[in-house]
């Protein structure tokens, strides 16, 4: 590692970023694979991932003066305490407190500032979740860890309960080895999945995926054929995830922003289910659940709390 790669790894440990990782900009292999998951429609109603996907495959379409790529990882698990799980909503674990975009950017941001000071004609471009770029494969790429079969991030450290991000920069570095996938003969996140949306190793249908339906399939009806299903997730789904023997390695994050709020992780149905959208905002204001919005979130309730009949 040379003096200008290591500077700038202390100074990402410094803000807090458990993981750092640093690769060339050139177009990683596994990007191939987007264009097949799309032309089978497994992006179901996300079209931005259609309209960009140019960028999302290359990333120097997004920064032509792309040399290197900075990838970070943040830990946000906390461990969940059941009370009265059959009545009770259950909300992804990542939004639990406050909205880890924000969070993330704002580290992000000042740790291309500290950058810029260290290396004054440097230029950059921060990304987190929302800009069009393939995070897990670059992750993966810069040795932060692999892409698991349920198609989320896994680090040896940490499992996968992690956050992640990236900073573009036009300046070549020293760079990691990618991270070799570990994941072997085992496939319990597939035998997990209750709306089976993992149709393969490594491949998702977000058409079936408890966390798309929750959150992107807005203002629309959720198909009957997953009544029963949703296990009481009304927002997000870690099934996969609670399955995964890596997350054995779970540590408690330092983050205390990312550590619920209003009893977001165990709250009664009986307190959500007839909420008015006053009281949504309040409750969720500064949380990711904010993003599928009032009525779909009392939509998601009503079909998660369904009877077959």
């Amino acid at each position: 590692m040379n003096a200008n790669t290591h500077a700038i790894k202390q100074l990402a440990q410094d803000l807090g970023f458990d993981k750092i990782g640093i690769t060339d900009a050139r177009q990683p292999q596994k990007s191939q694979y987007l264009d097949a998951w799309l032309r089978k429609e497994y992006h179901g109603t996300m079209t931005w991932m259609k309209t960009r996907q140019a960028m999302r495959s290359d990333i120097r379409k997004l920064f032509p003066a792309a040399k290197s790529v900075i990838c970070v990882a943040h830990n946000y698990y906390v461990p969940r305490e059941w009370e009265d799980n059959e009545g009770n909503v259950l909300i992804s674990r990542y939004a639990w407190g406050h909205d880890y975009h924000k969070l993330m950017k704002k580290k992000l941001k000042l740790l291309l500032r500290q950058i810029q000071q260290l290396f004054p004609d440097v230029e950059g471009r921060i990304c987190v979740d929302t800009a069009p770029v393939m995070e897990k494969i670059w992750a993966e790429k810069a040795g932060i860890g692999w892409q698991g079969k349920h198609t989320n991030l896994i680090t040896r450290e940490l499992g996968s309960w992690v956050f992640l991000g990236e900073i573009i920069l036009d300046k070549s570095l020293a760079y990691d080895s990618p991270a070799t996938d570990m994941c072997g003969s085992c496939s319990q996140c597939i035998q997990a999945c209750p709306t089976h949306a993992i149709i393969s190793p490594y491949v998702l249908d977000a058409n079936k995926c408890i966390s798309y339906l929750t959150i992107e399939y807005r203002d629309k009806t959720i198909p009957e054929e997953f009544i029963g299903k949703f296990n009481n997730y009304v927002f997000g789904c870690d099934i996969c995830q609670d399955v995964c023997p890596w997350n054995k390695y779970q540590k408690e994050t330092a983050e205390s922003a990312y550590h619920p709020h209003n009893n977001n992780q165990n709250a009664p149905v009986k307190d959500l289910k007839n909420m008015s959208e006053q009281d949504f905002r309040a409750r969720f204001k500064k949380s990711p659940v904010m993003r599928t919005g009032w009525k779909n979130f009392l939509r998601n309730i009503e079909f998660a709390f369904r009877s077959v009949k």
